[in-house]
Formats: C-alpha cells, structure tokens, sequence
C-alpha cells in the first residue's frame, strides 16, 4: 500500500518540503541560509568570508584541513540529496559556496581589501561562469557538477587575489 505525496513542483520544492525534517538538506542549504529568498549564495560566501576573516589566523595545514574536510561534507552530503531528491544546482544548495570561498580565501593574507577582492572575484566568476566553469558545469553531472564549478571559480579567485597582493607588494 503506498502513501499518495502531493506534487511537488521543482527540486527545491523537495528540499523546501524537507527543509527541516532531513538533516542533509540542512546541512546542504548552509543551516538555513539557502532559503533567504534574495542572493543565497552571495550571503553564504559572505557568512564564510566574515567567519575565516574573525577566527584567528591558521597555519595553511588547517586551511588545508578545512578545505578538505568541506569537500568530503560537501560531496557526501550533495551526493546523498541528489540521489534523494532529484536536486541540481538549486539556489538553495550553498555548500558548494562555503567550500568555493573557503579556496578562495587560501592562504590570503588577512587584509580586510584582499577579503573583499576574493570575495567580488569568486562571486563574479561564480555567477558568470566563464570558461572552464561552463563547460564543468555543463559536463559534469550529480553532486561533482555541483561542488566543482565552486571550486574552479574558488581557485581561479585565490589566484587573482594572490596576484594583485604580489603587485601591490
């Protein structure tokens, strides 16, 4: 005998559906910020910026660590919802987010200008997707496809930030 469920209309109805019953979905939708209804993704990238901006500054073992670990979270838990749950790159999935602008703030050095360059630059790249984060995009499917455009757009915003502070030097 099997239980009739409404219809849902899209995959972030599912999730919204679950939003609160699944702790994944939680986990995936940044505890929450994925379903501030303006920019979820910018307020996520910003929530982490201004948390590694506050926390004491790490030796780059634990920023490894920290990376690392996001990755893992990130592709277990994104594994698992799309699985689950049919989900894409929905807006309201911001863990890919904090894992992009966790790169994008390697080893940076902690000046509140080069927070704010990684930050514009990663959200710019994250948004327009230029080449290779397209193609990425477009080619990779499931829970990589979702982590791997933010980690490009990440890397490609450590690098320019890291460049313009060498310039400034």
């Amino acid at each position: 005998m099997s239980e009739d469920k409404p219809t849902v209309e899209s995959n972030a109805e599912q999730l919204r559906s679950n939003a609160f019953k699944d702790p994944l979905v939680v986990i995936a939708t940044g505890f929450g910020i994925g379903w501030i209804p303006f920019a979820p993704g910018t307020i996520a990238s910003l929530v982490i910026a201004l948390i590694f901006f506050f926390t004491p500054e790490l030796d780059v073992e634990y920023q490894y660590a920290i990376i690392f670990l996001l990755f893992i979270v990130a592709r277990l838990t994104l594994g698992i919802v799309v699985r689950k749950y049919g989900a894409k790159d929905e807006s309201c999935i911001v863990l890919d987010e904090f894992l992009g602008m966790a790169i994008a703030l390697f080893m940076v050095q902690k000046e509140w200008w080069l927070y704010v360059i990684a930050f514009l630059i990663f959200r710019i790249l994250d948004i327009v997707k230029p080449w290779p984060i397209s193609w990425i995009e477009r080619r990779v499917p499931g829970a990589y496809g979702i982590i791997l455009d933010d980690v490009i757009a990440g890397a490609g915003a450590a690098i320019i930030t890291h460049l313009i502070w060498i310039t400034q030097q």
